[in-house]
C-alpha cells in the first residue's frame, strides 16, 4: 500500500492456518531486531501515513514544491520545512485522529494535545492495510473506505472488502482492534461488533461500491454489488458473507489457544458452516505502544 516496505522486514508472516474453526494468519515482530530497525519502522509507517493523507502529493502554489514529499525529505533530515508549511501540515493533515481538540482549544500547541488514544486506533487501520496489501491471499477487487479513515472514531464499518476467489466474489465485512496489551476480551468485541452494527452500516459501503463501478468495471461485478443486500440479509447464511477480525497486540507471550473459539458459536445464524468465512489476523508487536509513540515522535518533532 503506497510502496510501504516489505513487512518481512520487521515480521514473521505464517500461512493461512485453521484455528478454532477460523481461517487464521499471524504476523509476529521479530525478536532479534535492533534498535535502528525498530526506529526505520517507525520512520516508514510516519512517511506512509503522510502519503495517505496527501493522497500522494500536495501542491499549494502554482509551479510549487509538493508538501507531501517535501515533508518526507524532512523526516529523512534531507531539508527543513519553513514555518508557514509546517502549520499547514500540523493544522489540515496531522491533526484529524492525533490531536484533541478539547486540548488544543487551551494550549493552541498540536504536539502537547496529541490524543494517544485516538492515534492508537488509527495505527492499528493503517497496519491493517498494509498486511492486506502484502499478505493476504485472493484477487483483491476493492475495499471501502478505499484507504483507512483519517479519525479511528468516524462512525462506521471499520471495512467492507470485494474479493475474488477462483469461484466466485465474495465480501468482508472486518473489525479491527488494536491494544498495547495483551489479547484480553477483544475477540469478545470484535464478534459483538460484527453481529451488532452492520446491519445499520453496511448499505453505504454497497452505495459506495456502486459509485465507483457506475461508469466502469464488469456487468458480473456490478451484478454482484447489487446483490450485497441479500446475501447479507437472506435467511439462509451464503459464502458470499464473510466476518474478519483484526488485532494488533503487544506481545509479550503467546495468546492463548482459546482465542477466537466463541467466533464459531455466535455466529452461527449469521454465516455459512466455513472456516473460510471467518477470518482472523493476529498481528503481535512487542513494545507496540513505544512503536506508535515512535511514530509519533518522527511526525511532530518535523512540525
Amino acid at each position: 500500500m503506497k510502496q510501504f516496505l516489505d513487512l518481512r522486514n520487521w515480521f514473521n508472516i505464517s500461512e493461512y492456518y485453521e484455528h478454532n474453526k477460523c481461517k487464521t494468519i499471524t504476523l509476529l515482530w521479530k525478536d532479534n531486531l535492533e534498535d535502528d530497525d525498530i526506529q526505520c519502522f517507525a520512520i516508514e509507517f510516519a512517511k506512509l501515513i503522510c502519503r495517505l493523507r496527501c493522497n500522494g502529493e500536495l501542491i499549494l502554489e502554482d509551479n510549487g514544491e509538493d508538501l507531501c514529499y517535501k515533508f518526507q525529505q524532512a523526516i529523512d533530515n534531507e531539508v527543513e520545512l519553513e514555518e508557514k508549511e509546517k502549520k499547514y501540515l500540523a493544522e489540515y493533515i496531522f491533526f484529524d485522529g492525533m490531536v484533541s481538540q478539547s486540548r488544543y482549544d487551551e494550549t493552541k500547541n498540536c504536539a502537547e494535545s496529541l490524543d494517544r488514544d485516538l492515534f492508537n486506533g488509527y495505527f492499528g487501520e493503517v497496519l491493517f492495510y498494509i498486511v492486506r496489501e502484502q499478505c493476504l491471499e485472493d484477487e483483491k477487487i476493492m475495499i471501502e473506505p478505499s484507504c483507512p479513515k483519517t479519525n479511528s472514531k468516524q462512525s462506521g464499518l471499520d471495512y467492507v472488502e470485494i474479493r475474488k476467489n477462483e469461484d466466485d466474489y465474495y465480501f468482508i465485512i472486518g473489525e479491527v482492534k488494536t491494544t498495547d496489551n495483551t489479547i484480553g476480551s477483544y475477540p469478545d468485541k470484535i464478534i459483538d461488533s460484527l453481529i451488532k452494527r452492520p446491519v445499520h452500516l453496511i448499505h453505504q459501503e454497497i452505495n459506495a461500491f456502486k459509485e465507483r463501478t457506475k461508469h466502469s468495471g464488469p456487468e458480473d461485478l456490478k451484478n454482484f454489488i447489487s446483490r450485497m443486500p441479500i446475501y447479507f440479509m437472506g435467511k439462509n447464511p451464503t459464502a458470499q458473507k464473510r466476518f474478519a477480525g483484526v488485532i494488533n497486540y503487544g506481545r509479550n507471550s503467546s495468546p492463548q489457544q482459546t482465542v477466537f473459539q466463541n467466533f464459531n458459536t455466535k455466529c452461527t445464524n449469521h454465516l455459512y458452516d466455513s472456516s473460510e468465512c471467518r477470518r482472523v489476523k493476529l498481528i503481535g508487536i512487542k513494545g507496540i505502544k513505544n512503536i506508535k509513540e515512535r511514530v509519533l515522535e518522527v511526525i511532530w518533532k518535523n512540525l
